[in-house]
């Protein structure tokens, strides 16, 4: 599991910021690591980047959908259940993989 999914919640609730800003820490970390990752698997091994082209372009636009609704379509309060109900979801994941 990657530190993005404890950053974000731990931003929420040591009040560090509000659900945008800790939404906005999560997504910078989580793409840096990614970058950076496939910056290093580019160095050891070849990889063919036009097979990703299908991921990257969903990623993408997946990305520019949810910054829209973020920013335009929902309030804080909604954004918040949002966020509660990834939460428990991934949560539930990882204590049955845990269990």
């Amino acid at each position: 599991m990657a530190a993005g999914v404890y950053l974000v919640p731990l931003i929420i609730m040591l009040n560090l910021g509000t659900q945008k800003e800790a939404a906005v820490a999560g997504v910078v970390f989580v793409w840096i690591v990614s970058f950076l990752g496939l910056v290093s698997r580019l160095q050891y091994n070849s990889i063919n980047l036009l097979e990703y082209i299908p991921l990257i372009t969903a990623a993408i636009l997946g990305g520019f959908l949810g910054s829209y609704l973020g920013s335009f379509k929902y309030s804080a309060k909604n954004y918040g259940k949002i966020f509660r109900c990834c939460y428990i979801d991934c949560y539930s994941f990882f204590i049955k993989k845990i269990v």
